[in-house]
């Protein structure tokens, strides 16, 4: 009987603690009952009098005793009540919302996991599910396409620290959104914090590459403000070893077609140390320009040359060397991107990083005066690049420095052809009109001064008059940023719409211009998003955040759009007093002969003489009268033939 009593008495006790304190296998049990301990599998210490009740129980118990019958309903309750009863699966709310999520996550209802993550993480008794529901948010914005807010929300992951489990996941998911988002400015800050922390052996080579990228553009962010870095002073090397035949055989320390090609420093100096420490914690970065520059070649030395992030170091490596003024070291860097891009004999394939080595490697050799090997290079873009009508272009000067006129003339009136009428090369004027210049053709030299004037003077005077207004810098990209939206028509459209192509041709502001429209994007797609997302808190504070981000970009762009307006009106204006100034020596020259014949003299000034010409052209060619008419297959191929002038021609 005693015993029974004891039981039933231990069981309401259990029933108590049941009752009161809402019994959960998450939660602890309640602080006012302290007899009722974790203990077992069932969580109970019968510690205090019970306990001693029990153990004396125990030593008198030595004979065998028949049970009493029980009492009707009694039996079952103390089923009901007993051990083998209890049922401690009971989940807290918190936990049933954190599995309600990711149910909701695995069956790709991104918008309201994203919303119930976001609950949890705003519920002071959900704290031990703070980090996963960060973590989950985070992942369920970049599933939703909300690349901008999902960047925001693993940076504040980052921001907490390796201490925060998901660290080092989060740091990863930054790498996927480099890929979406234009802009990897924003990215690369939240990775650079981290620069010497161990990282996921998949992603090192594209973490060192994202690295130097990063330290390269902070360099130049810092020689905008301040003074520029020195080229370190060059170390003596050993006598380089002949290239080898797929390297063309070029070499700078060759003299100039002019004169003297200038010879580039060694770029020692710096220390570099490649010995990376296991740290948990933000890494010190630079504050000069030499820093930053001898960071980012530690980055790119340790990306492996069996990744495809390879090629990208060696051609930010010659970009590097050249700005430290090691030419020759920069041309060696910028070969070696394009024999490892090589078609056929490659080991990786970039047509794109390709062209614009060989776009470096002509810009160097023009640089040096070595122009035929410069033209080499220019005829290595393919007419399907996008930079092949630069190329043209700037082909074109080592043409007219070659004084092979004829070829300069044929890339130009490629470049005014109707089918690129729109692009914008307006120097292109200037090298034709000197040209006729320099072959005494001064009538069809003022002629083409005249047609400059009409076509860029009224652009030159609407720039000024726009930077001639009274207003905030972001007012200027305000007008941009209208006319992309809805770009005007008429003949005042087409200025404005040249003038949107003029600034745009900058590319921070191209950058940053194209965050923009991400974001304005962005916020538009949350608004479409399903009712239960938009309308939610989680929403209006991501719609605040983008919005202020807008803000900032939107400043910065109307910074750059300012300055490159002035830049672009300046440098109109640098044109039109270059074209002035060739019209003066036109008619100066013109009035000096008319002075000779006027006063009896033989000698009339230089001697206008026919030019030797022939229509033969090579297997691949076929020679075609110009007369106005242009095709796009017959585009790049011009030659324009002057049949007389004073100049002794270049064979």
């Amino acid at each position: 009987m005693h015993c029974s009593v004891l039981r039933q008495a231990f069981i309401a006790a259990v029933a108590g603690v049941f009752l009161f304190c809402g019994f959960s296998a998450s939660l602890p049990l309640c602080p006012s009952l302290p007899s009722v301990r974790a203990q077992d599998d069932f969580g109970f210490d019968l510690s205090g009098d019970e306990k001693k009740k029990k153990k004396k129980k125990k030593k008198k118990k030595k004979r065998r005793r028949v049970p009493k019958k029980k009492k009707k309903g009694q039996e079952a309750e103390e089923m009901g009540l007993g051990f083998e009863a209890l049922d401690v699966s009971v989940k807290s709310p918190e936990k049933e919302a954190m599995e309600k999520a990711l149910d909701m996550m695995k069956d790709r209802d991104y918008a309201e996991a994203a919303v119930a993550f976001w609950d949890i993480y705003n519920n002071p008794r959900a704290k031990q599910y703070f980090q996963s529901a960060e973590y989950q948010l985070a992942k369920a914005l970049y599933r939703m396409k909300m690349y901008h807010s999902a960047l925001r929300a693993f940076g504040k992951i980052l921001d907490k620290g390796v201490e925060h489990k998901y660290f080092k996941t989060s740091l990863e998911w930054l790498f996927f959104i480099s890929h979406k988002i234009t802009d990897q400015s924003e990215v690369l800050k939240d990775i650079a914090k981290y620069s010497d922390i161990e990282f996921p052996k998949k992603y090192k080579d594209e973490f060192h590459f994202l690295l130097a990228k990063y330290f390269y553009f902070e360099a130049l962010q810092i020689e905008k403000k301040g003074p520029k870095a020195v080229a370190a002073k060059p170390k003596k090397k050993d006598k380089p070893k002949p290239a080898p035949a797929d390297e063309f055989g070029f070499d700078l320390a060759g003299g100039g077609e002019e004169d003297t090609a200038a010879t580039g420093g060694g770029d020692e100096g710096f220390g570099l140390d490649l010995e990376v420490e296991k740290k948990t914690a933000p890494s010190a970065l630079p504050t000069d320009v030499i820093g930053f520059l001898s960071k980012a070649k530690a980055m790119i030395l340790q990306i492996s040359e069996k990744s495809k992030f390879f090629p990208r170091g060696k051609y930010l490596e010659g970009i590097i060397l050249y700005k430290q003024g090691n030419f020759q070291d920069a041309v060696e860097s910028f070969k070696s991107v394009v024999r490892i891009l090589h078609p056929t004999s490659g080991s990786f394939r970039d047509d794109w990083l390709r062209e614009k080595a060989f776009f470096q490697l002509a810009r160097i050799h023009y640089e040096h005066k070595q122009f035929t090997y410069a033209l080499f290079y220019y005829d290595r873009i393919g007419r399907d690049s996008e930079a092949w009508l630069e190329s043209l272009f700037e082909a074109s000067w080592s043409w007219f420095r070659l004084g092979k006129y004829q070829k300069a003339l044929g890339n130009l009136i490629t470049l005014d052809s109707p089918f690129f009428r729109e692009e914008y090369f307006p120097e292109g004027l200037v090298l034709k009109a000197v040209t006729y210049y320099e072959n005494c053709r001064y009538p069809e030299s003022n002629q083409i001064v005249k047609e400059f004037k009409q076509r860029f003077e009224p652009l030159h005077k609407e720039l000024d008059k726009l930077l001639s207004k009274k207003q905030s810098s972001a007012a200027y990209y305000k007008q941009l940023l209208a006319i992309q939206k809805a770009p005007p028509r008429g003949q005042s459209g087409k200025m404005l719409r040249r003038i949107l192509k003029v600034a745009l041709a900058d590319k921070d502001l191209k950058l940053v211009n194209a965050s923009v429209l991400e974001i304005d994007k962005e916020i538009k797609r949350i608004h479409r998003s399903k009712a239960a997302f938009a309308r939610s808190k989680a929403a209006a504070r991501m719609v605040d955040f983008l919005k202020q981000r807008e803000k900032e970009l939107m400043e910065e762009a109307g910074e750059l759009t300012k300055d490159r307006l002035e830049r672009e009106r300046d440098f109109l204006g640098g044109l039109m007093s270059q074209a002035l100034r060739i019209k003066l020596e036109n008619d100066t020259a013109e009035l000096e002969v008319l002075k000779r014949a006027e006063s009896g003299e033989k000698d009339l000034g230089p001697t206008l003489l026919p030019y030797d010409w022939s229509a033969a052209t090579d297997d691949e060619k076929l020679y075609w009268p110009y007369q106005g008419e242009y095709w796009r297959d017959e585009l790049g191929t011009y030659e324009y033939t002057l049949t007389w002038g004073c100049r002794k021609q270049v064979e």
